[in-house]
């Protein structure tokens, strides 16, 4: 009968080698998926470093109906579930009272979806608990509550929109911004207003809002326009007027009906 092979040297310093990459292996990729410090009240990262910024700016100068209410409520869900982990969105009003300081009503990053979860690391389960608890329920809870307030004086949307422009957290350092824009799109402030010009360019040009111009260089901007049984204005003279101001804004515009 024959002997068995013993194994040598090689073969012990080869699986002790071995034993030692995988061990390191797994600490490196532990390592890898550490979460970064966040902020305890958004959950964003305290770095800044946001990978996404969606900014949604609802005017209510009129009163949303029911149906109105539901199609916000069910934007804002799609738009918090596109974000990737630690994406920022933040849910503005157009202020009356002042109309260079838009109310903000919500602002967080999402702490990432089920969907994103690695298995290996995470429990799927729990990262959806978390996501529900810590960003989504807030989110909602916060915008029911604005959107209840139903009538305001006036529409300063430009004036937030200067604003926006200007917030350290929406400049072009985030790798992906978006505006999207939830109005019937009737500018209406001391500073410029449709309803006394209409959507017209050489009134606006003369105007005193016209003197500033929002930097919005590679922000794509969505107008998802409230529907009205009655525009103040052709709807398609006031959807060229913002295409026209949105382009000179640098942005990437677009609207939905």
């Amino acid at each position: 009968m024959a002997r068995r092979r013993e194994r040598g040297p090689w073969f012990w310093r080869s699986a002790i080698a071995l034993m030692l990459t995988s061990v390191f292996g797994l600490f490196a990729a532990a390592a890898i998926h550490q979460p970064p410090p966040t902020d305890g009240e958004t959950g964003c990262r305290l770095d800044r470093d946001d990978p996404v910024h969606t900014i949604v700016l609802v005017d209510q100068s009129d009163p949303f109906n029911a149906t109105d209410l539901d199609w916000v409520r069910t934007l804002l869900d799609d738009e918090a579930r596109s974000l990737p982990r630690y994406g920022r969105l933040t849910l503005l009003v157009p202020n009356s009272a002042s109309p260079y300081d838009p109310a903000q009503v919500f602002t967080g990053c999402s702490p990432g979806s089920a969907a994103e979860a690695n298995p290996i690391f995470q429990n799927p389960k729990m990262i959806e608990q978390a996501w529900q608890r810590r960003f989504h329920a807030p989110l909602m809870a916060e915008a029911d509550e604005a959107l209840r307030d139903t009538v305001a004086p006036s529409s300063p949307l430009m004036e937030a929109m200067y604003t926006i422009a200007d917030r350290p957290d929406f400049q072009p350092q985030v790798p992906a911004r978006r505006l999207i824009l939830v109005s019937d799109l009737m500018q209406h402030s001391p500073g410029f207003s449709m309803y006394k010009s209409g959507a017209d360019d050489e009134a606006w040009m003369q105007s005193s809002l016209a003197e500033m111009r929002a930097r919005l260089e590679g922000v794509e901007v969505v107008a998802r326009i409230v529907p009205r049984q009655e525009y103040a204005l052709p709807l398609g003279e006031v959807k060229a007027f913002w295409r026209d101001w949105f382009a000179a804004a640098g942005a990437d515009y677009g609207s939905v009906t």
